[in-house]
């Protein structure tokens, strides 16, 4: 059993700590850019008598850039003892948990403090105090930080070893759910700051809107500000090209004050610098950001880094409830999971399978606004009909069972089956046949301005398959309004956004979407809407959107501008 509070971080790792963790490197204009968003200046200050941490340095990429900015900083302002001087000690560290990278790393260190002037005894000594090998995570640096910065590693959490998991979720209470661990890096990071320090970090921004991110999101409202926060999710800002969706994320620990908030589409050197003088607080004529007054309270997820759009959003918030709670017993979901499509999921019907086992499947290419172009794929299903879903006995289904142990190997090796044997033809979600018969619109995941397909009660759905159902609300009607661009401009800044624009229209997305409450709509805007909704344009939907949620006509055309850019 592990004792969480003894292990160095050398027992913790073992053998692991060999291994290369989450690295991706960054362009050397974007590190630039990252410290001087966090005021590490070697003109405007002496940076000898300040700290600065990379608590992952990596290749250097940052440390190094920090070694060039001291060794500017001393001829702008030498000390009496030159590079004998003992404050230099403690200017810079820069830890990681690979050896053969620390080493490698001190290496560039001694070879730029030599270039610079300091005598070979001195910059190995330097070198040698700057760059440690360590688990920054898992040690007890013993002190505090002027300024934290850096690239944390990308790791999942499924990557990282067992007893070092248990560790960091142990210490770190941002670290639930499935957080990344540059989540655990952020609530370090933070821990480590003087009282006047700053954070500076690029980073995934995904904690920024997801689930998992909501305690850190409560943890910097309740005790930091973020003086910085520019979205690069659009943009290439490494070495090599990953999918990582980044940010910038700046933070300060000391008096509040307003929140620069930039969203860039791309990072030519020009943006950059655009970027770098409006962090100083200074004016442009055609400025890249925007500055909130103040940042999202509490664990709000940080939705959009517009403030006219947040603005409409917070309108909207205020005076219209959620989807679910438009009318009675409307509900959000999600298509089934089966764990092997592959042997559940079936071009055709299977003549040799019981026919009342078999349940038609709509799956996202089948979709599209005038409805489901069905192509005869059916769910092996393993589930009764009853309320309580339990799985069918397959004694009882001869066609069935003959079917799924012709498949045993296969499905009893996911982890679902081996958790219950017995149960090792179940699919991963329980399906519910009334689901099939249920009226409802289907919208297929990962589309920017996806079809909204409306499904009479014929279908069940796959699992990358969202599903709306209702007693009260006319579907036609709902759809119409689910295509506006009230909407659609709700679902852009809820939604993680992937690369080239892509959104996620998860159920946990469309949950948040406000919408008017069904019982104040006219009978006649509801015939309207629901005629709309699969004949009639963009502008025309607006119109009708504009009458259903009672707002001014220049919020509704701030709405279609915003969702559409």
């Amino acid at each position: 059993m592990l004792d969480l509070c003894t292990p160095s971080w050398r027992e913790l790792w073992g053998e692991a700590a060999s291994g290369v963790w989450g690295v991706v490197y960054t362009r050397p204009e974007i590190v630039d850019l990252i410290l001087d968003i966090a005021g590490y200046d070697p003109v405007e200050r002496v940076l000898r008598e300040v700290e600065i941490l990379e608590p992952a340095c990596g290749d250097g990429a940052f440390t190094k850039e920090l070694v060039s900015r001291l060794v500017r900083s001393e001829k702008l302002h030498p000390s009496v003892e030159g590079w004998a001087c003992s404050t230099l000690d403690g200017s810079i560290l820069g830890v990681d948990l690979n050896a053969s990278v620390v080493e490698a790393t001190r290496l560039d260190v001694v070879h730029l403090l030599i270039e610079a002037g300091c005598p070979h005894t001195r910059a190995v000594d330097l070198a040698e105090k700057w760059i440690l090998q360590a688990d920054a995570l898992a040690t007890e640096l013993g002190r505090q930080f002027d300024f934290v910065v850096g690239n944390p590693p990308y790791v999942r959490i499924e990557e990282i070893p067992k007893r070092v998991l248990a560790f960091y979720r142990h210490t770190f209470t941002t670290l639930g759910d499935r957080a990344d661990l540059y989540v655990a890096f952020i609530e370090k990071g933070l821990q480590l700051l003087k009282t006047d320090g700053r954070l500076a970090f690029i980073t995934a921004n995904r904690f920024a809107k997801n689930l998992y991110g909501r305690r850190l999101r409560k943890l910097i409202a309740e005790s930091y500000r973020v003086s910085a926060y520019v979205n690069l999710e659009h943009t290439q800002p490494f070495l090599s090209d990953v999918s990582a969706y980044p940010c910038i994320l700046a933070i300060s620990k000391g008096t509040p004050g307003p929140t620069l908030a930039v969203d860039l589409r791309e990072i030519s050197q020009r943006t950059l610098d655009e970027v770098r003088v409006e962090a100083k607080g200074q004016e442009l004529p055609a400025s890249k950001g925007e500055w909130f007054s103040s940042w999202y309270k509490r664990e709000e997820p940080w939705i959009t880094t517009s403030l006219e759009t947040k603005e409409l959003l917070d309108t909207l918030a205020e005076s219209f409830p959620v989807v679910e709670e438009s009318s009675a017993n409307t509900r959000v979901g999600i298509g089934v999971a089966t764990g092997a499509d592959a042997v559940f999921v079936l071009k055709q019907k299977d003549e040799t399978i019981e026919e009342e086992c078999q349940i038609p499947l709509a799956k996202a290419e089948h979709l599209s606004d005038a409805g489901v172009s069905w192509t005869g794929t059916h769910l092996v299903n393993p589930f009764s009909g009853g309320e309580k879903g339990s799985l069918r006995p397959l004694t009882e289904f001869p066609g069935l069972k003959s079917y799924l142990e012709g498949h045993h190997d296969r499905l009893a090796t996911r982890h679902i089956s081996k958790k219950n044997p017995r149960r090792w033809y179940r699919t991963i979600d329980r399906i519910w046949p009334a689901l099939q018969r249920q009226p409802k619109l289907l919208i297929p995941d990962l589309r920017e301005y996806p079809p909204i397909a409306f499904d009479p009660g014929e279908y069940y759905p796959h699992h990358n398959v969202y599903w709306i159902s209702s007693d009260e609300w006319e579907l036609l009607a709902l759809k119409a309004l689910l295509k506006s661009s009230v909407v659609q401009l709700q679902v852009k800044t809820h939604s993680v956004q992937m690369r080239g624009g892509t959104l996620r229209w998860q159920a946990q997305t469309i949950r948040k979407v406000r919408l008017p409450k069904l019982s104040q709509l006219k009978r006649s805007l509801i015939e309207e809407l629901s005629a709309a909704s699969s004949m009639g344009t963009q502008a025309e939907i607006d119109e009708l959107a504009q009458v259903a949620y009672g707002i001014p006509q220049r919020l509704v055309a701030a709405a279609a501008r915003l969702a559409h850019t």
